[in-house]
């Protein structure tokens, strides 16, 4: 009996074991079936095999630098940013430029009140001149008008000394029998006149204005008999004192004109230094304003530079930057690079040249991803190191899903085909009929496909599959037909 119940526990304990061993061979299989990786079919270019490679980068980078020395205030560009043309990267501190266009204008109004002052200057020099031309021209006249008396009066005196002449003499003489005439001529009428009014023959008027022309008349005579008298008797002493004082008169008046000239020309030379000195003070004003606006300018402009702005539109390769760093001016601080078309420099060697041209078709491999890339140049240099000559592909980045630094893998396209391939990985050949697992509503589905050539550790599938279709391409050779698909995470 003992025997029997013995016997009866070993056997639930070999069940318990083997129910045990079998959790754990299920727990073992869940965790290997958790493991696989999908990836969809596509149609893809039937190329030679991979056998270059080189690394992405922008086809066009720009390096972005400040234009003046300064202190960064402030960073807002960051690596992997994208940015457009115009957008504000950084900035310099701006104090001590703002502080120059301030001390600047201030200069600038200074000397542009210089510049009014020395202009009222040089007027009231210009009016200065005019007045003492003025007074030149004045004294000149007065030397003039004083030269002209002293020769009348010097005339007046030779003849005073002189005395009268026969000729005058003669024509005094002329004149005395002249005047005699007429005063007989006028004492016969101003006589009959004076018979005529008494015997009521004529007016009052009449007779007055004959008697009044006989005292004329006798005036006249008397004048001329002196006139010849003293021309007979000669000049007096003091005449000839006079006219000697005349003449002295006259000379100190030259004199007195002369020293006005002098002082008006002296007058001159003064406005005409002031004019010179005010002209030179307006001229220096005016540098100095000019000075002024030049160095606001100046700064002004420099100030507008203590903004890095991107100068194209693209995405920020590379930063060197950072706040209050001392930067120089022309210093690469940033690198913008256009991601939107790629390049890669392929080494080729040399004996294979010939079967690379511009303009050919690449294809260009990341990750099981294939594009289309175009050869835009050849180099004309070889490397120094490998011999090699550098092709460089453009490749088209519109979703700029690749990134410069990655390494990518290049082939030519030798057939000019394009059909579906898949991973070598995700193919079960051990018999004749190869076949893959394809995900049918999250369960493995084995399909039977027909194979082609490998291109580039992919096969080509002539039958089997589609475009579209969602197969596992790791992790194929541990399913069974149904089982469940525990899809990788991140997938």
């Amino acid at each position: 009996m003992k025997i029997r119940s013995l016997s009866a526990l070993c056997i639930v304990l070999m069940m318990t074991i083997l129910s045990a061993c079998s959790t754990a061979d299920s727990q073992a299989q869940s965790a290997e079936q958790a493991n696989v990786e999908l990836t969809t079919v596509k149609k893809v270019a039937l190329d030679t095999t991979y056998d270059l490679s080189g690394t992405l980068a922008a086809s066009d980078e720009y390096p972005v630098s400040f234009e003046i020395n300064g202190t960064v205030e402030d960073v807002r560009g960051s690596v992997g940013d994208t940015v457009k043309q115009g957008e504000l990267l950084a900035n310099l501190d701006p104090a001590d430029l703002q502080l120059k266009i301030s001390d600047a204008a201030q200069a600038a109004q200074q000397a542009q009140a210089g510049i009014s002052s020395a202009q009222a200057t040089l007027k009231s020099a210009q009016g200065g001149l005019s007045k003492a031309q003025a007074s030149k021209q004045s004294a000149a006249a007065g030397v003039a008008a004083a030269n002209a008396k002293v020769e009348s009066a010097r005339a007046a005196e030779r003849g005073v000394t002189d005395g009268a002449r026969s000729q005058q003499k003669n024509q005094a003489i002329n004149a005395v029998n002249k005047a005699q005439t007429t005063y007989n001529q006028n004492k016969i009428e101003a006589d009959r006149a004076s018979t005529l009014y008494q015997n009521g023959l004529l007016t009052k008027q009449e007779y007055e204005q004959a008697q009044t022309a006989v005292e004329v008349a006798e005036q006249s005579l008397n004048d001329a008999k002196q006139q010849l008298s003293l021309l007979q008797e000669g000049a007096s002493a003091s005449d000839r004192a006079s006219a000697a004082s005349a003449v002295k008169e006259a000379q100190a008046g030259v004199q007195s004109a002369e020293t006005g000239i002098q002082q008006a020309n002296a007058e001159v030379e003064q406005a005409q230094a002031a004019i010179a000195q005010a002209q030179a003070g307006v001229e220096q004003a005016q540098a100095s304003y000019q000075q002024a606006i030049v160095a606001q300018k100046e700064a002004a402009l420099s100030l507008s530079r203590t903004t890095l702005k991107s100068s194209v539109s693209g995405v920020i390769l590379e930063k060197d930057i950072s706040s209050g760093q001392t930067i120089s001016a022309g210093t690469p601080v940033f690198t913008i690079g256009k991601v939107n078309q790629l390049k890669v420099l392929l080494p080729i060697a040399d004996q294979e040249l010939k079967n690379w041209k511009v303009g050919q078709k690449i294809s260009i491999n990341l990750y099981d991803q294939v594009r289309t890339g175009t050869v835009k140049k050849l180099y004309p240099a070889t490397n120094k190191n490998t011999g090699s000559i550098n092709a460089e592909v453009v490749i088209a980045n519109p979703q700029q899903d690749w990134k410069p630094g990655q390494v990518v893998k290049a082939s030519q396209q030798a057939t000019g085909r394009t059909g579906i391939a898949v991973p070598a990985s995700a193919v079960i050949s051990t018999s004749n009929n190869p076949y893959v697992f394809v995900n049918q509503k999250g369960k493995a589905v084995k399909k039977t496909v027909q194979i082609g050539e490998l291109y580039n550790n992919q096969y080509e599938i002539k039958s089997g599959l589609q475009v579209g279709d969602q197969i596992v391409s790791s992790g194929a050779d541990r399913l069974m037909n149904g089982d469940v698909l525990q899809v990788q995470k991140g997938q």
